[in-house]
C-alpha cells in the first residue's frame, strides 16, 4: 500500500504525540505504542499509487479539528481518530493530489473521504468512554494543527519520499 499524507509541524506533532501517551498512560490502544508512526492526514492511499508532480494547488497552512471520529475496525472495534475539517483550502489540495497521482482507494477520494489523524486502532467499544475521558481530562483538543509538509509512503518497500 502507498499513501501520500500532510505531516505536521512541530509543535502539533508533538500535540498529538501527547494525545497518543495520553492514552498509553490509561493503558489503552494507541499509536504511541507503535514506534514507528508519525501524526499524520492521509490525502490518498492506493496499491500503486506514483509520486504527484505539479499539484496545482497551494497545500493547506493548518487544518482545523473536529473533534473525535470512529470508524469501524471489526465487530467491537473501532479507529478513534482526530477529525479534521474539510474546508476550501484542504478540499483543493485533496483533489490536486487526486489528479496528479491517481489510482486511489475510493475511501480517499474526492466526496468520500474523512481526514483525520489517527489516535488509536482497534480500539475496544467498552474502552470508548475510558478514552474519551482521558483526552479530554487534562486539557481541550487541539483546535488547529498546523501543516509541516507533505509525503509519499510506501508501505511495501518502507520508502518515506518527503514531497516538500
Amino acid at each position: 500500500m502507498r499513501s501520500i499524507e500532510l505531516v505536521l509541524d512541530g509543535p502539533s506533532d508533538q500535540a498529538v504525540r501527547s494525545l497518543w501517551q495520553t492514552l498509553v498512560a490509561a493503558e489503552l490502544p494507541s499509536l504511541g505504542h507503535s514506534g514507528t508512526n508519525d501524526p499524520h492526514v492521509t490525502l490518498a492511499a492506493g496499491e500503486s499509487l506514483p509520486l504527484p508532480t505539479d499539484l496545482d494547488a497551494p497545500m493547506p497552512e493548518a487544518l482545523r479539528t473536529a473533534g473525535v471520529l470512529l470508524f469501524p475496525a471489526g465487530p467491537g472495534r473501532h479507529v478513534l481518530g482526530l477529525g479534521v475539517v474539510v474546508d476550501g483550502p484542504l478540499a483543493e489540495f485533496h483533489r490536486a493530489v487526486h489528479a496528479a497521482a491517481p489510482g486511489s482507494l475510493d475511501a480517499s477520494l474526492p466526496g468520500r473521504w474523512a481526514p483525520h489523524v489517527t489516535l488509536a486502532r482497534r480500539i475496544r467499544d467498552v474502552d470508548l468512554p475510558a478514552a474519551l475521558r482521558a483526552l479530554t481530562a487534562d486539557a481541550p483538543l487541539p483546535e488547529v494543527l498546523t501543516v509541516g509538509g507533505l509525503r509519499h509512503w510506501d508501505g511495501d518497500a518502507k520508502v518515506v519520499t518527503p514531497l516538500s
